[in-house]
């Protein structure tokens, strides 16, 4: 009786042996992780993308600083939503016009959406839509020529490293530091002549501002304000915001802030110049909806037991600092602008609404109960009319 053959059976269709199914995993892990990222950590930030794409932009396109900017940022964002399709399409695709390339077509714009509103925790407007349903869609035609390109895969993956590494870092360019500490010296060595109380905030911004202008002649009004706020914001607001930065603080001159932070006041409270200013600083390095969200996320930590409460008032300061570094730096001229009107005379009204009949100390239980929740009739209402009275601040239009 002869012996029997051992015959190799190669794979056939759908069964890609071993190998092929311990790479498909490894795809699907890496989607799954990516998809996470796109929901959990910051979009990437319009006013704090790396100065050397802006520049590679600018000398490429001739466009303007601001222009150019907003195309890196863009372009990021693209790319992200883009990776997310290439990797859904190497996970779950096909190499041909098959069903499953078809639908993962479908899906993974869906995917790239349903991130976005985890991200944002709102559901993207037309245009946000759309550019997440274009940079997925690229994405994924492109997964599919990938899934042939082992090495070209994983040039993906490490594009998504690098991706996730820019589009999240919070650290600012030296060019940046060195101003913010230039304005910050030169505010803090006028500590004694600040006046306590309001006049004293009125002040401080005077002086931020005037060195701000003196540092936009033949340069970038948009970079100096940066630096007056980002100084500014380590000052009144909190020391934290320079670690945000990615930057070490001058020890020497804390305690210096700490006695300005206890004598000058927004509309009499002690607390409001610091809501105003951590969120003017966070807005320069995380973006302006992450700016909101950290305070948001304060105010529903305070409404619980042993919290101050949820307060209104705080969170209107917090958007007038919010809004207030958004209107400084949005171009060249809105930042001469603002300089222009600190030069002739600060009046805090211009930059911070009304605050004092803004609800506050609410706790956790009345705020559900009362209010609604964030999502309640009351509490929308409330934001309506904070965001009328920000909307009649002259200098936050």
């Amino acid at each position: 009786m002869p012996m029997p053959e051992f015959v190799s059976i190669p794979p056939g269709p759908g069964r890609g042996g071993p190998r092929r199914c311990l790479a498909g995993h490894g795809w699907r892990l890496a989607c799954i992780v990516w998809f996470l990222v796109l929901c959990l950590l910051p979009d990437p930030r319009p006013l704090a993308a790396p100065e050397w794409v802006v520049s590679l932009v600018r000398a490429a396109t001739g466009i303007g600083e601001p222009a150019a900017r907003a195309v890196a940022t863009i372009g990021l964002r693209l790319a992200g939503t883009a990776l997310l399709g290439a990797l859904a399409m190497l996970a779950f695709g096909g190499r041909g016009w098959n069903r499953r390339a078809l639908a993962v077509l479908v899906l993974a714009p869906a995917a790239a959406v349903a991130a976005s509103w985890v991200n944002y925790g709102y559901f993207p407007i037309a245009v946000q839509v759309r550019a997440n349903v274009l940079g997925a869609a690229f994405g994924a035609l492109l997964g599919m020529l990938l899934r042939r390109q082992w090495l070209a895969g994983a040039v993906a993956i490490l594009g998504a490293l690098g991706l996730l590494g820019w589009g999240t870092s919070t650290r600012i360019g030296d060019d940046l530091d060195v101003a913010a500490r230039a304005v910050g010296r030169h505010v803090l060595a006028a500590a004694e002549e600040v006046p306590d109380g309001d006049a004293g905030l009125a002040f401080l911004l005077q002086r931020a501002f005037a060195c701000a202008s003196d540092n936009s002649h033949g340069g970038d009004p948009v970079q100096a304000n940066r630096a007056a706020i980002l100084a500014l914001a380590v000052i009144l607001g909190e020391e934290r915001i320079a670690r945000v930065a990615g930057r070490a603080i001058d020890v020497a001159q804390v305690p210096r802030a700490e006695a300005l932070r206890a004598r000058v006041t927004l509309q009499g409270r002690k607390d409001w110049p610091r809501h105003f200013w951590v969120s003017a600083g966070l807005t320069l390095l995380a973006g302006a909806d992450r700016s909101i969200g950290i305070g948001l996320t304060k105010e529903l930590m305070d409404s619980t037991a042993g919290g101050t409460g949820f307060s209104f008032a705080d969170l209107a300061a917090d958007a007038a600092g919010n809004r207030f570094a958004l209107v400084a730096t949005r171009d060249a001229g809105s930042a001469r602008a603002l300089q222009a009107r600190m030069l002739a005379g600060v009046r805090l009204a211009d930059f911070c609404p009304d605050l004092q009949d803004l609800p506050e100390g609410i706790s956790s239980a009345a705020f559900e109960a009362e209010y609604g929740g964030l999502g309640g009739e009351p509490t929308q209402r409330l934001v309506d009319e904070v965001r009328r009275r920000l909307a009649a601040c002259p200098g936050l239009r």
